[in-house]
């Protein structure tokens, strides 16, 4: 089974609305997450989310990255078991397609039925003010291995 170490956050902007990347590729393609994916080694995780929502929405995380806990994502019918960090940030910048998937910034309700479970319950576990989650199985979602 892989183990993978991930970061992601949820980047909010002055309107209350939240930086979602409608996916183009993976077991997700066309749905609605946050930005974020692999802590590489020797890479701080506030590093590493800076990189990812960077390189999946072009937009650039200034101000204050606050940490708001963690999930586990575990299938093992595609041998994955993923550990990710959740951060938070605001940020205004506008954000651009990349080969990641196509950013916006979207309220919570335009979002809603197409965001992918880890997302959904992410953003969940962050306005409830709880520290931990986790999916595993078919509650993952998850139908075939992960790039």
């Amino acid at each position: 089974m892989n183990l993978r170490l991930n970061a992601n956050a949820i980047v909010t902007n002055s309107a209350g609305k939240i930086l979602f990347v409608k996916l183009k590729k993976g077991p997700f393609a066309g749905g609605l997450c946050i930005p974020g994916g692999g802590i590489n080694p020797g890479e701080l995780c506030e590093e590493a989310i800076k990189r990812e929502v960077f390189e999946e929405t072009r937009v650039k995380l200034e101000d204050k990255i606050t940490p708001i806990g963690f999930c586990e994502l575990m299938h093992t019918g595609v041998q994955d078991h993923r550990v990710v960090l959740l951060m938070h940030s605001t940020s205004d910048a506008e954000p651009e397609e990349t080969e990641e998937g196509h950013a916006v910034w979207l309220s919570y309700g335009e979002a809603e039925k197409s965001i992918i479970p880890f997302a959904h319950e992410a953003i969940k576990m962050w306005r409830a003010g709880k520290g931990y989650f986790r999916l595993i199985g078919d509650e993952t979602g998850i139908t075939k291995k992960w790039a």
